[in-house]
């Protein structure tokens, strides 16, 4: 690590400390507090985002593009792209706050070990890239890379303790009984915010009876529909929340402004 990556580290971790603070401060954080929370947290993915689509878009444009068809046509419109980016950037937004509500110090501890790991990752990329890619392209690039590494490894890490660690004792109960009695509900002060993470919560505990009981369940056609779904749902689940952490981290330092500077000569 050199001088050179701190301010790269200090600005992802912003992202960790604002993530972590909404968490102790959900319970009496009011509706106006939350919703420009998550203007904020849209604002970092929507950078990120921004940066990939333009990136797409101009490889699309000037190496694979017939000009004049409906597809050209319909990626030069640079702010059709980004408006629908900003749409997925507030999805996602509101997903990871949601999310990160029932996060335990454990959670907490890896999420900023992976600040540490995509700050290491960047410039290690960026070295690599030397020679292989224009100049241009270098940063951009090495920002994706990161991307999907820090969502790889943080998606297969929470598979890991899905697995093998037991937070809740859901052993012989039936699917209906864990929503019933087995999941909690959230201490969030904004109501509409509070009912999406109580169905995260009873999601995820879908997740931990399912697998502890799909071998037990299979012998009972309706629970292992049940168990097999809740465990592919709550798969699909983490990996998006991997994702969209990986995507604010990467927003943090992300430079949009350089892709969109880079028009195709189509677009002059």
């Amino acid at each position: 690590m050199t001088y050179a990556d701190l301010p790269r580290l200090l600005t992802m971790t912003i992202v960790w400390l604002l993530l972590l603070t909404w968490q102790l401060n959900a319970y009496r954080s009011n509706c106006v507090a939350t919703l420009a929370l998550v203007v904020l947290v849209t604002l970092l993915l929507f950078v990120s985002g921004a940066e990939l689509a333009l990136y797409r878009r101009r490889v699309f444009l000037n190496e694979c593009m017939e000009p004049g068809g409906l597809l050209f046509r319909w990626l030069r419109r640079r702010y059709v792209l980004l408006g629908l980016e900003l749409l997925k950037s507030a999805g996602l937004a509101v997903f990871l706050l949601v999310s990160v509500i029932s996060f335990s110090p454990r959670h907490w501890s890896l999420l900023f070990a992976d600040v540490l790991l995509v700050g290491l990752l960047l410039p290690r990329f960026y070295g690599a890239l030397s020679g292989q890619l224009r100049e241009e392209y270098r940063f951009t690039t090495a920002r994706r890379w990161a991307l999907w590494v820090s969502t790889l490894l943080l998606w297969l890490e929470s598979m890991l303790v899905l697995v093998f660690t037991v937070t809740q004792d859901y052993d012989g109960l039936r699917w209906q009984e864990v929503i019933t009695y087995g999941a909690t509900d959230p201490d969030v002060l904004c109501r509409p915010l509070a009912s999406l993470a109580a169905l995260a919560a009873a999601v995820d505990a879908l997740g931990q009876w399912s697998i502890q009981n799909l071998a037990r369940s299979l012998q009972d056609l309706p629970q292992a529909l049940m168990a097999s779904i809740s465990l592919l749902v709550c798969a699909g689940l983490s990996l998006l929340l991997s994702y969209a952490y990986s995507r604010a981290l990467i927003g943090a330092v992300a430079r949009p402004w350089t892709m969109w500077r880079l028009n195709p000569r189509s677009d002059d």
